[in-house]
């Protein structure tokens, strides 16, 4: 059995994560600083209520469309290029909504961002599957990505609120153009380009079925929290969504080679591993729209009041994307994974249970939990499938962290309002007041939320555990080849295969393996 190296972390790597950290915490605030600007924005544009929600709601979906393709992209055309070509488009982007003279050209500009978001979070999933060795330094790298992303998705209502109060809401958008300026020239010089000498095919048929899929499950799931549009518009978004992913499922098993390797899937842990994400970040997503607005609506704080209030979360979220990589020195992926859904589930159930004064420590276990999950288990997806296969399990990562991001805002949203509206009284939720959703709407909301995440966490985490011992998923999965077109492993594909086996093992089972070896070797050469 190959023994587990340790690869130092270079100066061209650490030079690779400060850029793809920098520009994914910008990309986190922009999912959640505009909420706060909206109030302004409608009053001076004379944004409609339709329109106002489509500013805000537009960018992820946008990016939900295009995470597919934009993956297929980066390993057809190189890594680096549609990396480069997402800033460009963010930034250009971002000019236009903070120019924009009507609502049009916000919605317009909202949707490059999306676009761009969804270029650029490609292009990283990609370079750090193939410039990072090793599946703790890559752990690592994914740790800084997953908890810059949280991190400025927390922060964005506090620099939202601030850049509002202290300069104008033009200046919620301007703001990412010297940033991620600053951030191309950094990319131009440190990272470099590669392709998949196995790319995806290019299937228009398949990329518009992808689309369609995740555009329509995330505008139907939105649309339900939204109480002045008709409940069968939601349903219909939501069945035509699942149709087009039946017919982009069946559709990739008849392709010589799929435009997305859908067999990645039948993989435990790399299966069980999205469907967390998706879980966890959805409940982290919602968990901060809900308190944001309660401090706002309920408790009377500011929008950098409320920020201020958020902190906690940021902060344990960053930690556990950091704490969770060192882990991976005296643990196996599985065991901390699960150990991030314990800690997870506890602080939703803390937080939908306990008083104001607990409130700070059920917010600081939920951030560490949400922290390990994202970094562990985002790094578990890409190191489980075979290097030929990163377009596709990076697609795989991406979608699982837009369904979260996308979805967990419209159903915990949609519950707060549910909730609301039974407890005024009212017909329907136009009629309840916003102190009956964000009140009791929304304790009502997160108590029900934190019971389905429990029950969710408690089989997922025996799913995944069962994939440490049965020894599945300790293995990259993907197309078998035929004996006559199997391609000799070099030494980086053997050193990393061993290792990757390794972090599923337990500890005592990773010192054993080198001793028995050296047995072996011993007894031959008596």
């Amino acid at each position: 059995m190959t023994q587990a190296r340790a690869h130092p972390l270079s100066r061209h790597l650490l030079g690779t994560l400060l850029v793809l950290g920098a520009v994914m915490l910008v990309g986190g605030t922009d999912m959640t600083k505009v909420v706060v600007a909206l109030p302004e924005l409608a009053e001076e544009l004379s944004l409609s209520a339709a329109t106002s929600l489509w500013v805000a709601d537009v960018y992820p979906l946008a990016a939900g469309v295009a995470l597919v393709l934009s993956a297929v992209a980066a390993d057809r055309f190189g890594r680096r290029r549609i990396y480069v070509l997402g800033l460009v488009i963010a930034i250009l982007s971002a000019m236009i909504v903070g120019f924009a003279p009507g609502g049009g050209l916000v919605i317009a500009g909202r949707i490059g961002q999306g676009v761009g978001a969804a270029l650029l979070i490609a292009g990283t999933v990609a370079i750090i599957r193939v410039s990072f060795p090793g599946v703790r330094l890559r752990a690592l790298a994914y740790g800084v990505w997953v908890t810059a992303f949280s991190t400025g998705s927390a922060l964005g209502p506090l620099l939202g609120g601030g850049l509002v109060e202290l300069a104008h809401w033009r200046w919620v958008f301007w703001i990412n153009v010297p940033v991620l300026a600053l951030c191309l020239i950094a990319a131009l010089l440190v990272l470099q380009d590669s392709k998949n000498p196995d790319p995806p095919s290019l299937d228009g048929i398949s990329a518009a079925l992808s689309g369609f899929a995740v555009g329509l499950v995330i505008a139907g799931l939105k649309a339900m929290a939204q109480p002045q549009l008709p409940l069968w518009l939601s349903l219909a978004a939501l069945a035509a969504g699942a149709a087009a992913a039946v017919m982009f499922v069946v559709r990739q098993t008849r392709l010589p080679r799929p435009f997305l390797d859908v067999s990645l899937l039948t993989n435990a842990l790399l299966g069980t591993s999205a469907a967390v994400i998706a879980a966890t970040l959805g409940v982290f997503s919602g968990v901060l729209y809900l308190l944001t607005q309660r401090y706002q609506v309920i408790e009377g704080l500011s929008a950098v009041q409320a920020g201020v209030a958020l902190i906690p979360l940021a902060v344990s979220s960053a930690a556990g994307g950091l704490l969770g990589p060192l882990l991976l020195r005296w643990s196996s992926q599985q065991r901390i994974i699960t150990a991030g859904l314990v800690l997870a589930a506890g602080g939703f159930l803390l937080l939908a249970t306990l008083d104001a004064a607990g409130e700070l420590a059920a917010l600081v276990i939920l951030g560490l939990g949400s922290g390990i999950i994202m970094a562990i288990a985002a790094n578990a997806i890409m190191s489980t499938a075979p290097e030929s296969r990163t377009a596709d399990a990076g697609a795989i990562q991406e979608t699982s962290f837009a369904l979260g991001a996308g979805t967990g805002i419209a159903a915990l949203g949609t519950l707060a309002i549910h909730h609301g509206v039974i407890g005024q009284g009212a017909g329907t939720g136009s009629g309840a007041s916003a102190a009956a959703i964000y009140g009791p709407g929304v304790d009502a909301a997160l108590g029900l939320g934190a019971f389905l995440y429990a029950a969710f966490a408690l089989g997922a985490g025996l799913i995944i555990l069962s994939t440490a011992e049965s020894g599945r998923g300790q293995h990259a999965v993907g197309p078998r080849r035929a004996p006559s077109v199997r391609q000799p492993a070099t030494d980086r594909d053997r050193a990393e295969s061993g290792e990757e086996a390794a972090a599923s093992r337990p500890p005592a089972a990773r010192v054993a393996a080198p001793v028995g070896a050296r047995y072996e070797r011993e007894r031959c050469a008596r």
